[in-house]
């Protein structure tokens, strides 16, 4: 099963961890995901979060809250001490205001009317889902995933909380195989 590098995961469980991920195999190769604006406002409709309107600058903004985001999540997994400039940097992010669906009217009907997000509003999502994610329940449940090549991380919401990939099709198969072929 071949898988595109550049494509996009959403197998974390959180938008905070999807949007980490777009680095891929940090430390090693690191494979960035985020390589145009263009990456970063389909990024926010693959998300969920709707289109969304970035420029060059955006992009780079949305890499600042990236990284502060990833070293948070390291804070958490215990292997630094979290630093002030990183929990700034998400409270920066956070503080944006953002962006308000409404009600049109066509025919006697009603529809939801989005309009085009700036990026702004979209890594404002991010940020704040970040903060819940981090000051939550469910920061005890961040895991990395154990493929050595993987460095995705996801919130395990398994019954047991004993799962060790981010994904059963992706590395869980994968890790599979190898335990086959070596038998």
């Amino acid at each position: 099963m071949a898988v595109d590098l550049l494509t996009f995961p959403f197998i974390s469980g959180r938008h905070a961890l999807d949007f980490v991920g777009t680095v891929g195999k940090r430390g090693s190769a690191d494979i960035e995901r985020l390589q145009t604006a263009d990456d970063l406002a389909r990024w926010s409709e693959e998300a969920g979060l709707g289109r969304s309107i970035a420029d060059d600058a955006d992009l780079e903004a949305a890499r600042r809250l990236r990284e502060a985001l990833y070293s948070l999540v390291l804070s958490t997994l215990g292997d630094d001490p979290a630093r002030p400039v990183d929990v700034a940097v998400v409270n920066e992010f956070a503080s944006v205001e953002t962006a308000a669906p409404s009600l049109g009217l066509r025919s006697g009907t009603i529809y939801r009317k989005d309009s085009a997000a700036p990026a702004s509003a979209v890594l404002a999502v991010v940020a704040r889902d970040g903060i819940d994610l981090l000051t939550g329940p469910d920061a005890a449940l961040i895991r990395d995933c154990e493929d050595p090549t993987c460095t995705l991380l996801f919130v395990d919401t398994s019954r047991s909380h004993r799962r060790r990939w981010c994904s059963m099709n992706r590395c869980g198969a994968r890790a599979k195989m190898r335990t086959l072929r070596s038998t």
